[in-house]
């Protein structure tokens, strides 16, 4: 299967600063790499690891929603 690159921008290489890269998925290989803009090195997971990721922070991110919500008197 065909790789697929993508032009992105984040906080990549630097932490401290927006910078310019490029994801690519290769789905032959269930690879998910990026590259930041002029580096040499290529950061690579397992496409499942970043879904366990992607899936774990939005859950996170719903349970401290609904934590707020019950703190202001709302839904319980």
């Amino acid at each position: 299967m065909a790789r697929v690159h993508f032009p992105v921008i984040g906080r990549l290489d630097m932490a401290s600063r927006l910078t310019r890269g490029t994801v690519t998925i290769d789905r032959g290989a269930g690879l998910f790499s990026v590259r930041p803009y002029r580096r040499r090195r290529i950061y690579t997971l397992p496409l499942s690891t970043v879904a366990d990721i992607v899936v774990g922070r939005l859950v996170q991110a719903e349970a401290r929603e609904r934590q707020a919500q019950r703190r202001k008197g709302g839904r319980r």
